[in-house]
């Protein structure tokens, strides 16, 4: 079991810093519109710390339904511990329902991979077309799919699910996605 602790204003630079090795830039918003997240009652980071510092983090978003992981790295210098499995299993402890984050399509081995991760911690692949809304100006949108513990969701959970996350996390607030090239359009 792993201490999985409320980080605060004072943690933000070291989460960055972490945020920044394990995302390209279209998966974070810029460091400004990060640390503004803090502002937001239903946005939280969880971290594991030893004497060295920060060794991992969530940031996390709980709504009624559901808890979103927004965003969920390992340091590197504590990667391939188990550190990572241990904090999911202890997130799932302490949130009550459902647990739902975004992973990229299944294109690659490593991408692969961090699907079977979750996989093995009780998530399950949900086939359901989503796109991830630009995440600033000059960041691109990105085709995802959602993983959902600890059971798949059906249709119409997902449409709830999707509908939370462009109102409260992207701000998005009239969303069609057209289908032929699946775009996400602001209205």
């Amino acid at each position: 079991m792993v201490c999985l602790e409320k980080l605060d204003r004072s943690d933000f630079e070291e989460v960055y810093r972490i945020m920044e090795q394990s995302f390209p830039a279209d998966e974070r918003r810029k460091k400004e519109g990060q640390q503004k997240l803090l502002d937001e009652e239903k946005y939280e980071l969880l971290g594991v710390r030893n004497e060295g510092g920060l060794l991992a983090f969530l940031a996390v978003w709980e709504f009624a339904e559901f808890v979103f992981i927004e965003h969920f790295a390992v340091s590197e210098k504590a990667r391939n511990s188990g550190i990572g499995g241990k904090m999911l299993e202890e997130l799932a402890r302490q949130k009550a329902g459902k647990v739902v984050l975004e992973v990229e399509l299944p294109e690659d081995s490593l991408k692969k991979r961090r699907i079977g991760f979750y996989e093995r911690h009780g998530f399950t692949f949900n086939e359901y077309p989503y796109i991830q809304p630009p995440m600033g100006e000059d960041r691109h949108e990105i085709p995802l799919r959602i993983m959902s513990a600890p059971e798949p969701l059906s249709e119409d959970e997902f449409q709830s699910v999707r509908t939370e996350l462009y109102e409260s996390v992207y701000h998005l607030s009239l969303i069609h996605i057209s289908e032929p090239t699946r775009r996400v359009v602001i209205s």
